[in-house]
Formats: C-alpha cells, structure tokens, sequence
C-alpha cells in the first residue's frame, strides 16, 4: 500500500449521512467538546463509552471503518514510541518488572493504555470531520466561529485561510513524499533494511526535495491568492450563507448530554 492510500486527514469522502448534512460550525464545536472531554477522561469506564460513541459516529457517518483504520497505520509510530516512553519511564507503587536498570511498573502500563486510547480517538474523530467536510465549508467555519475575537485585531480571515491551506497541502505533499519514495526504490534505495541510523539516512534525501516542494507550493498558492485580488483584511462574501438547522440543534444537544455523562464518569 503506498503512502498516499494510508494517509486520509485532508481527504473528503461525499456520502448522503447525517454527518455529512450537519452544519460544519456544529461539527467543529462537537469535535472541540469531544477532544476537551477525552483529555479529561481517567477511568476505563468512560474510555469504554467514548470508544462506543466514535464506533457509533462512524457507523452513522456511512464512510468504511476500514478506511478509517487503515488510515490510522502512520500514527502508530507516535502511540508506540509514546506508550513506551510511559510504560519505561512512570513511576508507581506496584512493580511489574525489574531487570537491571530496567522497571516497569502497573501504574505506567495503565497510563500507557490511556494515553494510546486518547490519541487514537482523537486521530479518528479529526480525521473523520475532515472526511465529512468539504475544505472550502471548513474554512468558512472557521471564520465565522472565530468573527467574536474579531473586534479586538484577531485577523480571523488569515487565520482561517492558514488552517485549510495547511489541511489541503497535507495530501498534496503526502503524495508527493510516496511519488519521491518509488524514484528512490527504483535507484536501489531500502527504506526498510539495516538499524535505526541506516533507516534514517535514507530518508534524508526525501526530506530535501520535501521541503523545496513546499516553498514552491506555498509561493504558487501566494501568488494565485494575490492574482484573485485577495488582500488581508477585506470583507470578503460567500457563495453560500451557513446557517443551523433543526438537525444541528438535535445533534449538539445529544453530544452537550453525552460530553457531561463523560464527564461525570471520567473517574
């Protein structure tokens, strides 16, 4: 599978769901309430109950749990090296195992579980609201969600427009990165032989041309912005008024219930 197909963060998939009709300012501010309420959960309980309610938004959401999982496969480098940096490095009372400078303790395999969980059901429920939403409707979101700090200088417009561009070029350069990958499988290049060192040189020549490609994708960008006669702080008009519906009302305040059933059960 190549890198391009394992990565969907930035991706939209059009389907006829639930999900897909909310109003994205709705679907922002759940996703925000649910990240707040997951950093705060502690007992397996509410872990139980959150994993439950992704499966269920995902099943709603009509896109393939497979798709999903599979574009879970390059963070597992993150959970893996940050569990293990818990289970070797928490301190506790009950001792698991000890043998020579290494111990590892009950105390840290828990924690270590914990904060896998919470980085995966965070990972689904991000990328699902961009598999959901279309980039240009989150940018409006955005905007619009953040129009109150407008008042005190807060260019809300730039900020906005930074986000979607960063979430559009994550695929692009994604895409690329896969592209520059099989030019150098092609000229003999393992990316999977030899240690850890010999594994990271080689991908030193990728990170390069990455990094130029950027710089190009970010002048091009700039200078198509600037040819459209954009200029920073403008009013600016939309092609289509957002506005909240009966639905968004129904569905945040099912999420407001189940957030504070998270939180009461979060010990």
């Amino acid at each position: 599978m190549s890198l391009s197909q394992s990565f969907i963060i930035g991706q939209y998939i059009h389907r006829d769901s639930i999900i897909h009709r909310l109003d994205p300012r709705a679907k922002l501010t759940i996703v925000f309430l649910f990240m707040l309420s997951v950093m705060l959960l502690k007992s397996w309980i509410s872990y139980a109950l959150s994993a439950a309610l992704v499966v269920g938004v995902v099943t709603v959401s009509q896109i393939p749990a497979s798709y999903i999982i599979r574009g879970l496969k390059p963070a597992w480098l993150i959970v893996m090296v940050t569990s293990l940096f818990h289970i070797f490095l928490t301190q506790g009372d009950r001792l698991l195992l000890e043998a020579g400078a290494i111990t590892i303790y009950e105390e840290g395999v828990v924690k270590a579980g914990s904060i896998a969980i919470r980085i995966i059901l965070l990972l689904v429920i991000a990328s699902l609201l961009t598999l959901t939403t279309k980039l240009s409707d989150l940018t409006q979101a955005i905007e619009e969600l953040l129009n109150p700090v407008k008042r005190f200088g807060v260019p809300t417009q730039e900020i906005a427009m930074m986000i979607s561009w960063t979430i559009r070029f994550i695929p692009i350069l994604i895409n690329e990165t896969d592209t520059i990958m099989k030019a150098q499988r092609a000229r003999g290049v393992s990316f999977n032989s030899g240690n850890i060192v010999r594994r990271l040189q080689s991908f030193i020549p990728i990170v390069v041309p990455i990094l130029l490609l950027s710089f190009q994708k970010a002048e091009s960008a700039s200078l198509a912005v600037e040819a459209r006669g954009y200029s920073p702080g403008m009013n600016r008009t939309q092609l289509r008024t957002l506005s909240l519906k009966k639905l968004d009302y129904k569905v945040i305040a099912v999420s407001i219930l189940c957030f504070a059933l998270l939180f009461v059960l979060r010990r």
